[in-house]
C-alpha cells in the first residue's frame, strides 16, 4: 500500500515523497478511522483529504470557512486534473443546482462547501443522496466556542454529520489548545478519533517584542525592518485608521504598500491580495482578515503594530512568514495602551444574554417595519455609536445559524422563529467573556516574558518546554546577528521620486525637501553648519510642526 500511495501521491500531485505525518494520517483515514490534525499552516494538511478522496469511492465533502479559500483550492485540484468543485452563496442558483448535479452523478471527488449551506433550502436533504467517502472540516478550531474563530454554523457540524450517515470525518486545524481539542471531538461526535499533532516550533521564524512608547517609535522600527530585512512582508493592524496612517507614512518615504482591510470592495481586496501573492518584494499593510489561504512561501517578515487578541490569533499569523525554510523576522510592536484596544473588541464580540434577549424582543416588535430597517439602524438604536462595537452582528450570526433568522437586514431579511432562552443561554454562555479575556492576558504575557517566548507559546500550547531556549527569540539572541545567519534580503522598492543615496550635506540649503526616517518628508527651513556638524530646522510634511535634527544622526535623503 505504501508503494501505491506514493505512486498516487506522484501522479496527482508530483510529490515523490510525503512530508512529516501525511502518510500516516492518510493510511489511518483510509482505513475508516476518524482524525484530528494539528499542522502548522503550510505543512500539508489538505493533502491529508485530497488523496484519500482522489483513492477513495464516492465524493469527500470539505467544509471550508472561506469562499476565496475553497475557490482557491479548487482552482489549484482543476490544474492538477482533479474532479473538485465548490458551492457557495456568490453563485447563482443555476451554478449551485449545476454542481451540486454533477456531484450527484459521481462525476466530482472533491466537492468544497462552506458550513452556512446546510441551513439553506432543502440543500443537507439533498446531499445526503451522495455517496460521502469523507467529511473533512477544514479550520475545524471554527467548532469551538473557546477558539479564536468560532463560527456558529460550525457548531452544527456534528448533528449534520450524523444526519449525513456519519462518514469517516477528518477535522484539521492550525492552531488548537487542548480545551479546543477537546471541543472539537466533542462538537463534531468523534470522541475516539486520533489526533496527530506534528508540533509548533518553527526555528526558522526568529520572535521578537519591541516595546514603544508612541506611534512615532513605531513607524520608526517599521522603516528600519523594511530596510534591513526587505520583503515580502506582512504588517498586521487591529484599526484600519491606523493601517491607513502607517500606509501615509510609508508613501512619504517613497513605499507603495499593497492594502487590505474590510472598507475595500470584495474586488478591491481580491486584487490587493492577487498583487502580493505574485510580488518577489512587496509590502502589504492588512487587518487580521487577511491571510487565511494566502498561500506564498517567501515572506521575510511580519509586522504586529498591535498586540493581537490571543497568542493562537498571533501565532497563525506568524505562522505565514517563512514557509520555504528560509529565515524570517516575526515581531510585536507592543505599546501598552494598544491592550484596551483588544479589550473592547473582546468586550464588544461577546454579548451576554440580557443583550441578546432585548435584540430578539425589539424585532419582533417591530412587526411590518422589520423591512425597512437595516444594520446601521439596529446599531444606533442598542449601541452607542461606536462602529467596531460587534454585539449585534454577533447577534444576527447566531440567530441565523440557528434558523430564527434568514437574510441580512435592509435586503432580504425574514424573521422565522424566537429563540428560547436555553438557546440563548448555550450561545452565549456566562464564562465565554472571562475566558477570552484570559486569552488576551496571555498575549500581554507573551509579551511581556522574561524567558524564551517560544517556551511561553509552548506551555499555551500544551507543549513541553525548550530546556536550553530555542536560539530564536529576542531573549535568547540578538534579532540583528540571527537575521544576518544565511538570510536573503531582498530589498522593497521606492518610488522614483525619492533618491537611495545619502547627498552630502554641503548640498543641503534652505528650501530643499529631505526625506527622514521615521518623520517622512520635511522641507528645510534653515541650515545651521557647526564645523564638522549639520543641524537642520525643518517642517514636518505631515503636520506642519517645527523639528531639528542633526543630520548625522538620523537616516536621511534628499527629495529629488
Amino acid at each position: 500500500m505504501a508503494t501505491d500511495l506514493t505512486a498516487a501521491l506522484d501522479q496527482h500531485f508530483g510529490f515523490t515523497a510525503f512530508r512529516g505525518m501525511q502518510e500516516e494520517v492518510i493510511r489511518h483515514v483510509m482505513s475508516g478511522h476518524h482524525a484530528l490534525v494539528i499542522m502548522p499552516t503550510g505543512e500539508g494538511k489538505s493533502l491529508c483529504y485530497q488523496l484519500p478522496a482522489l483513492l477513495g469511492e464516492g465524493v469527500a465533502l470539505v467544509v471550508s470557512p472561506l469562499i476565496a479559500l475553497m475557490e482557491d483550492q479548487v482552482l489549484a485540484l482543476r490544474g492538477k486534473g482533479i474532479a473538485a468543485s465548490c458551492i457557495h452563496s456568490l453563485l447563482s442558483a443555476d451554478e449551485r443546482r449545476d454542481r451540486l448535479e454533477l456531484a450527484l452523478g459521481g462525476q466530482l471527488k472533491i466537492l468544497y462547501i462552506t458550513p452556512e449551506r446546510f441551513r439553506v433550502g432543502n440543500f443537507q436533504e439533498r446531499i445526503r443522496a451522495i455517496p460521502i467517502s469523507l467529511l473533512a472540516v477544514d479550520e475545524a478550531h471554527c467548532v469551538s466556542q473557546w477558539g479564536h474563530d468560532f463560527r456558529p454554523d460550525y457548531s452544527k457540524l456534528g448533528i449534520i454529520r450524523k444526519a449525513l450517515g456519519s462518514p469517516t470525518t477528518l477535522a484539521l486545524t492550525a492552531t488548537a489548545t487542548p480545551a479546543v481539542q477537546e471541543d472539537i471531538l466533542s462538537v463534531l461526535q468523534i470522541p475516539d478519533a486520533q489526533t496527530y499533532h506534528t508540533g509548533i516550533e518553527r526555528p526558522n521564524l526568529f520572535l521578537s517584542v519591541n516595546e514603544v512608547d508612541n506611534e512615532e517609535q513605531k513607524v520608526e522600527r517599521i522603516l528600519e525592518v523594511i530596510e534591513d530585512i526587505g520583503g515580502p512582508g506582512i504588517i498586521y493592524h487591529a484599526l484600519i485608521r491606523d493601517l491607513r496612517r502607517t500606509e501615509d507614512h510609508l508613501l512619504r518615504c517613497g513605499f507603495k504598500p499593497l492594502v487590505y482591510h474590510g472598507d475595500l470592495s470584495a474586488s478591491e481586496r481580491k486584487e490587493q491580495q492577487s498583487k502580493f501573492l505574485a510580488s518577489r518584494d512587496d509590502l502589504i499593510l492588512a487587518t487580521n482578515a487577511f491571510g487565511m489561504g494566502v498561500e506564498k512561501a517567501d515572506i521575510r517578515f511580519i509586522l504586529h503594530y498591535q498586540v493581537p487578541r490571543t497568542l493562537e490569533d498571533y501565532y497563525q499569523e506568524i505562522g505565514r512568514a517563512g514557509r520555504d525554510g528560509e529565515n524570517a523576522f516575526c515581531e510585536l510592536l507592543y505599546h501598552e495602551p494598544d491592550v484596551s484596544i483588544q479589550r473592547e473588541f473582546t468586550e464588544w464580540a461577546n454579548p451576554n444574554q440580557q443583550f441578546m434577549q432585548q435584540l430578539v424582543d425589539h424585532i419582533e416588535g417591530l412587526g411590518e417595519r422589520l423591512h425597512a430597517v437595516d444594520l446601521q439602524t439596529l446599531r444606533e438604536t442598542f449601541l452607542l455609536k461606536n462602529r467596531r462595537d460587534g454585539r449585534i452582528e454577533t447577534c444576527l450570526r447566531l440567530l441565523r445559524s440557528a434558523g430564527c433568522a434568514t437574510g441580512n437586514l435592509g435586503l432580504d431579511f425574514e424573521w422565522l422563529r424566537s429563540p428560547t432562552t436555553a438557546e440563548i443561554a448555550q450561545w452565549l454562555p456566562e464564562d465565554k467573556r472571562e475566558r477570552n479575556l484570559r486569552g488576551l492576558l496571555e498575549m500581554v504575557r507573551y509579551a511581556r516574558a522574561n524567558g524564551c517566548r517560544k517556551n511561553v507559546i509552548h506551555d499555551y500550547f500544551g507543549f513541553p518546554s525548550i530546556e536550553e531556549g530555542c536560539g530564536s527569540c529576542d531573549l535568547d539572541e540578538s534579532p540583528s546577528e540571527w537575521m544576518n545567519q544565511g538570510s536573503r534580503r531582498r530589498p522593497i522598492p521606492r518610488g522614483s521620486n525619492v533618491s537611495d543615496e545619502h547627498h552630502d550635506e554641503a548640498e543641503i540649503n534652505r528650501g530643499d525637501w529631505i526625506q527622514i526616517r521615521g518623520w517622512g518628508l520635511c522641507s528645510i527651513a534653515r541650515v545651521h553648519r557647526e564645523k564638522k556638524r549639520v543641524r537642520v530646522d525643518v517642517e514636518l510634511a505631515r503636520d506642519l510642526s517645527m523639528r531639528s535634527f542633526d543630520l548625522a544622526r538620523v537616516k536621511w535623503r534628499k527629495v529629488t
